[in-house]
């Protein structure tokens, strides 16, 4: 059997998602952060001929966390559990167990859970996360107390060994970074859980390879470097240790900030059910209407935009008639400019300012005021980046995007993804305000 987990951060921005279904041509895919609501979900996410899917949506936070089960038809789970024993008491979506009848008798539960993502100093966030994982690994006890083949795959956030984050593992000889980082109560529920229950399946057949890494930092092009971390696991209960045949970090797909990562379990053939539970998607009234897919609800509101438009063409051209040009300035209630707050930013010629105007209109324009832009500003643009001290190339301009007393600040850094120290293809430490 070959379960593929994968935190896909937004099921709604992989494009071409079923062509990723056959391509990885999982037994069940368990994926986590899907961030879609069951109102926005379509059947060309939903439904598949030779798939059967379960959702735990989001509840009370739109667009945050979600988990998703695909299960080949030809091993259709008899039970599905959303609630999971209760570890999905905050209603965002994180956890759905599927059971499933193997012809030796035995009872085989996938758990498909996303834990929160919190660090010591994030206060009640980490509590949060530290009652998450207590109820797991109470859980995953009882259901192996029960001689039930256990298999727990999903986004655990949480990082074992120093070996399983690069940035540690730069500091491994850092004697007060590893009393720190052992003696986090998150590693240290983790690592219990493994030594009561669960076997980590690339650990038990690579127990000292390095650099086997499942997440990257977009922002600062980690993936370039392979320079990230390990939180993303398949475990199996003890008993089925020996039933562990292969594993992969499928590295070269894209599409997230996490990749795919898969494990070949010799379970006993699976008797698929032949009654379906009632919490797979095909169950959604909604998705047997006439508008039953994300490009159905686009081209509706596509249409009512339409209308609209139509509607109000001699007031907007009216309104236009009444805007102005004067002193060498442009007057108008739409412009303002825009600078990214998560994208890298390259130096550009002054043209290319252009390019980072956004028309918008404010609740201030509504009451008659004027944003104005000065054209010399415009042409003019940033003066040329500053050369970094490690490499000497031009750096990079970023915004920060943490709240705080630098938010929306501007600074340069270097260019080059981050990487290992002793890398030179790595970014250098080199850092500038940017100046008014």
């Amino acid at each position: 059997m070959k379960i593929i987990t994968w935190n896909v951060n937004g099921l709604r921005t992989l494009k071409e998602f079923p062509s990723y279904l056959t391509n990885l041509d999982p037994d069940i895919l368990c994926l986590q952060e899907t961030k879609i609501s069951r109102t926005q979900l379509g059947n060309e996410i939903a439904k598949f001929s030779n798939f059967y899917s379960f959702f735990n949506h989001p509840l009370d936070k739109q667009g945050h966390a979600g988990v998703a089960t695909y299960v080949k038809k030809t091993c259709c789970p008899y039970f599905v559990d959303l609630h999971t024993d209760n570890l999905d008491s905050s209603r965002e979506g994180r956890a759905i167990a599927t059971y499933h009848k193997q012809k030796d008798g035995n009872t085989l539960v996938v758990i498909n859970v996303y834990v929160p993502c919190a660090y010591p100093e994030e206060g009640d966030k980490y509590e949060k996360k530290i009652r998450f994982l207590e109820k797991l690994k109470v859980h995953v006890k009882k259901l192996t107390y029960e001689n039930n083949h256990v298999v727990v795959a999903g986004d655990l956030n949480v990082k074992t060994s120093i070996i399983d984050s690069a940035e540690a593992f730069e500091n491994r000889n850092d004697p007060k970074f590893l009393t720190e980082w052992y003696s986090a109560r998150d590693k240290v529920i983790f690592k219990s859980m493994l030594d009561d229950s669960l076997v980590d399946t690339l650990r038990y057949l690579h127990p000292k390879k390095q650099e086997c890494y499942t997440c990257w930092n977009t922002q600062l092009n980690g993936r370039a470097n392979n320079y990230g971390t390990r939180i993303d696991y398949i475990l199996v209960s003890k008993p089925c240790t020996g039933l562990i045949k292969s594993c992969s970090i499928m590295s070269d797909v894209t599409g997230s900030d996490h990749c795919p990562f898969a494990a070949v379990i010799d379970f006993s053939c699976i008797i698929p059910s032949k009654t379906i539970p009632p919490e797979c998607t095909i169950f959604y009234p909604e998705l047997h209407g006439k508008q039953t897919s994300l490009s159905g609800i686009f081209l509706k509101r596509k249409a009512d935009l339409s209308v609209h438009e139509k509607s109000s063409n001699i007031s907007h051209t009216q309104h236009a008639k009444k805007r102005k040009v004067s002193g060498g300035q442009i007057q108008s209630t739409q412009t303002r400019l825009k600078f990214s707050v998560k994208r890298d930013t390259t130096f550009q010629k002054s043209q290319d300012a252009f390019k980072h105007i956004e028309t918008s209109k404010t609740s201030s324009d509504r009451e008659g005021s004027t944003s104005t832009v000065s054209v010399k500003s415009l042409l003019t643009g940033l003066p040329p980046p500053p050369l970094c001290s490690g490499h000497h190339r031009a750096a990079s301009l970023k915004t920060v995007s943490k709240q705080g007393p630098n938010f929306g600040k501007r600074f340069y850094c270097c260019s080059l993804p981050i990487g290992p120290s002793s890398s030179k293809s790595s970014r250098c430490n080199f850092f500038k305000w940017l100046e008014k």
